[in-house]
């Protein structure tokens, strides 16, 4: 089969290379139709020889490329992301929403509640994650003490849950909190938080291995990276998302109580890794069992 992939190259590229290493008997291209004129060409000219296209974000406006997706008849896939079914369901509730790919397509959403999401504005969803994580590799059996990271991307402070982080900060004076991702030029400033800016994979593992909290609070998500990422260094997840190993935050009544418990878990066990979280990962978010799962599917859907 041949399988093109097109949309976001952060989510489809490494993707589209990982099964065509995984999977040789099948061909996988990527195309980056947002941002590349000649990849926009490149689309087009493979388009009437792939058995499957796989948008690797939901489309609810305009698109040349499905546009063609759809006149030349092709089997179309449309991977839903987090901000893309946000994007769907204001357009649904605005009466903008564009339909005719979303009709088309057969739908995947990453996370569960993208899926219940979407279901009521009619979009029905199947289930399937396209990123996973390898083993942390962690130096230590416990960490260094309790502390909290989280990652706050400048102009999106409101949208990643600063009021939260910082009204808990300042309950807990005596924890050290990590915020990378913005400097905090236009931020309160804390005695207790540092503000890291842009920081390397390599300085964000240095940190997770340190510290057992990690903190998402936004408004909306996808099946974040980071999360999992956290989960298998066998890190306390305190997320805006419910999700099965994680502790639910979305309101800042329940944030010190959230909080406390996360911190009175972590000293009942002696700042030992969670080994549960660190089990979920393995057995749900490995590369091979990822990779193994798409290509089920695409040899299902393309068939």
């Amino acid at each position: 089969m041949r399988i093109i992939f097109n949309g976001l190259p952060y989510f489809g590229k490494k993707l589209a290379q990982d099964l065509n290493e995984f999977a040789p008997k099948h061909s996988f291209m990527f195309f980056d139709t947002y941002y590349s004129k000649i990849d926009q060409i490149k689309f087009a000219v493979n388009l009437p020889f792939a058995d499957l296209v796989v948008s690797m974000n939901g489309v609810s406006d305009k698109s040349g490329s499905l546009d063609l997706v759809l006149k030349m008849k092709n089997k179309l896939w449309m991977q839903w992301q987090g901000t893309d079914a946000m994007l769907a369901l204001e357009r649904a509730k605005n009466n903008t929403i564009d339909r005719k790919y979303i009709d088309y397509a057969k739908n995947f959403a990453i996370a569960p509640w993208l899926k219940d999401e979407l279901k009521a504005i009619d979009v029905n969803c199947e289930i399937l994650v396209n990123q996973w994580v390898v083993s942390a590799g962690f130096s230590e059996k416990k960490f260094e003490r309790i502390g909290v990271y989280s990652y706050i991307p400048k102009g999106k402070e409101a949208f990643y849950g600063w009021e939260i982080i910082k009204y808990i900060a300042e309950k807990k004076p005596e924890i050290s909190f990590y915020i990378f991702g913005t400097k905090g030029e236009e931020l309160s400033k804390l005695k207790n938080i540092t503000f890291l800016g842009l920081v390397t994979d390599e300085n964000i593992k240095e940190i997770q291995n340190r510290l057992p909290i990690y903190i998402r609070l936004t408004e909306h998500d996808g099946y974040s990276y980071m999360v999992i990422e956290a989960l298998s260094n066998g890190s306390e997840v305190i997320w805006s998302m419910p999700h099965e190993r994680c502790h639910l935050l979305n309101s800042m009544e329940k944030a010190e109580m959230v909080f406390d418990k996360v911190v009175n878990d972590l000293n009942k066990r002696g700042l030992t890794r969670n080994e549960s979280n660190i089990l979920f990962v393995k057995e749900n978010f490995s590369r091979e069992i990822i990779l193994k799962k798409w290509i089920e599917k695409i040899e299902e859907v393309g068939k």
